[in-house]
């Protein structure tokens, strides 16, 4: 059994105590309490997501061979347990312990937050009405009583069974079908084109063997979001499918341009460009909810400001990792990382501009630099645009990009 977290614990914890009482609050609900058994191993690289603390007990610290022993309550133990780059380290439990484990993104994303708390408000140029809604809602934000939406069962079962050495395709294809919009999807994958799909597969146990374990994860948890973006409030359901609209053609062209390279993995560009504006998805229930009859750039100017805000929340409450984290927050920084060599969240910048550049009837008109013109498009190394100002590659790549969209578009289940 896990038990439950307070703020006192936290507040004693090296880093920890750094954060004021709301995102301690936040963080608490997400940190838990392990026991661990006399003898057991923990080894830093594998822990690599979590903050550790020694609450009880006694333990062996292992660094360069050398071990130090760490006992609860002392100054050693108020500080983690292993340090955030010495993935060598391990410890081993001399007697009964528990251990918290926190979330090392989600502490990044809150201390982040904390040292930003005044900017993001300062800086905003909204009307006195837009303010004060904005001001409202940033604050439901950091202090956590946003709701967020929640990660889809089968992607959440898929994401830990994905990790067990003994997870064979057999058993994983019972998970996969929990969900009969994914089970098609992954099925339309494997006989596509992109994964060589010459002789048919009929069953979704033979689409996970052609596409691989790490390939069948990504593509579950792209092609079950579409339950996510989805609200109730009628007068906000075709912004909801407008944004799903963009999301899956983002995620198409950062599919095709990961494929170009060789440094990207493709199903993670598309997982990462479908989310790249996921904090629009609560952003918009929320002011449906609450403010019904909000104008159009009422609503623009927010879900500007607010979003890369709350998509990081969402990235980390899901546990997809630092990549797509950096992806939602940073994808409308047009001149980040002009030195820096290329990452994901290139990828989807580039494929995001290339979308507003060539909108689809009925997107809105976005002001935005040309997507051959920020750093981005250089660290990528693409050629020059044509004539029309299309790329070549995205051209040639259509009918992977129709079949992409085609999959993540699988119809859900009734």
């Amino acid at each position: 059994m896990v038990d439950a977290v307070d703020t006192a614990t936290l507040e004693k914890l090296a880093y920890l105590n750094e954060l004021g009482p709301a995102a301690l609050e936040q963080l608490a609900r997400k940190t838990q309490k392990l026991p661990l058994k006399t003898g057991s191993r923990i080894q830093a690289g594998d822990q690599a997501r979590w903050m550790l603390y020694l609450l009880d007990g006694k333990m062996s610290l292992f660094s360069d061979g050398q071990p130090l022993v760490v006992e609860a309550f002392s100054r050693r133990a108020q500080q983690p347990i292993f340090g955030a780059s010495r993935l060598q380290e391990y410890a081993v439990a001399l007697s009964q312990c528990q251990v918290l484990r926190v979330d090392r993104n989600l502490f990044d994303t809150l201390s982040q937050q904390q040292s930003e708390a005044g900017y993001e408000i300062e800086e905003t140029t909204l009307s006195d009405v837009e303010s004060e809604i904005f001001s409202s809602l940033y604050q439901r934000i950091i202090t956590g009583q946003l709701t967020l939406p929640a990660l889809p069962e089968v992607a959440t079962r898929i994401q830990s069974a994905i990790n067990d050495p003994r997870m064979d395709s057999t058993r994983l294809s019972r998970i996969v079908q929990m969900d009969m919009a994914v089970t098609g999807g992954l099925v339309k994958a494997a006989n596509s084109a992109l994964y060589g799909g010459a002789a048919p597969v009929h069953n979704v146990r033979d689409a996970i063997t052609r596409l691989g374990h790490a390939a069948t994860r990504q593509l579950v948890i792209s092609i079950a979001m579409k339950q996510v973006f989805k609200t109730s409030v009628r007068g906000f359901q075709r912004r909801m499918l407008e944004l799903w609209d963009r999301s899956v053609r983002v995620s198409a062209l950062s599919f095709v341009l990961a494929r170009h390279g060789t440094r990207f993995d493709p199903e993670h560009a598309l997982l990462a460009g479908l989310l790249h504006q996921v904090g629009m998805v609560p952003l918009l229930d929320y002011l449906g909810q609450n403010h019904p009859t909000m104008e159009d750039h009422e609503i623009d100017a927010i879900l500007k400001r607010l979003h890369p805000l709350v998509g990081e929340l969402v990235i980390n409450d899901w546990g997809l990792g630092p990549d797509v984290s950096t992806v939602v927050r940073e994808v409308n920084q047009f001149e980040r990382n002009g030195s820096a060599p290329p990452d994901y969240c290139d990828v989807v910048l580039v494929a995001h501009l290339y979308a507003l550049t060539h909108p689809r009837k009925g997107w809105p008109m976005a002001e935005a630099p040309r997507y051959d013109q920020v750093p981005a498009y250089r660290k990528l190394g693409l050629e020059p645009p044509n004539d029309e100002m299309k790329l070549d590659l995205f051209e040639e790549a259509e009918q992977e990009i129709r079949q992409v969209m085609d999959m993540l578009k699988s119809p859900s289940p009734a």
